[in-house]
């Protein structure tokens, strides 16, 4: 599967989705914990999950009965990768027009 930008921050627009994230930073949880600290149906968890699954955020292991969550860095990747060519750009705007107003003030700084 391609991963793009698009599904990381689809997945990542939902508060929810982002919370989950933040709860997998310490470790592996089950879809139960995870689920927990949501006042959600376990159908709207589920469908969370899944759009996180999709997106590459998240990877499920089956233990015995139990489902557990832990994070996939991989679906960072193509959105990392994005803001990375826009901060690029504008950082070089910012250095241009910095030196631009330089030049105008004949290299003076206030300060």
């Amino acid at each position: 599967m391609i991963l793009s930008h698009d599904s990381a921050f689809a997945a990542l627009a939902n508060p929810v989705r982002r919370q989950m994230l933040d709860e997998l930073l310490g470790g592996s949880k089950t879809v139960r914990e995870l689920g927990s600290g949501h006042d959600l149906t376990p159908g709207a968890i589920s469908q969370h999950l899944k759009v996180l699954e999709e997106a590459q955020l998240i990877k499920r292991v089956v233990k015995g009965r139990e489902h557990h969550c832990e994070l996939s860095p991989a679906g960072l990747d193509p959105a990392l990768e994005w803001v990375e060519r826009h901060r690029a750009f504008w950082r070089q705007k910012l250095r241009s027009f910095g030196a631009h107003i330089d030049k105008g003030s004949g290299g003076e700084t206030n300060g």
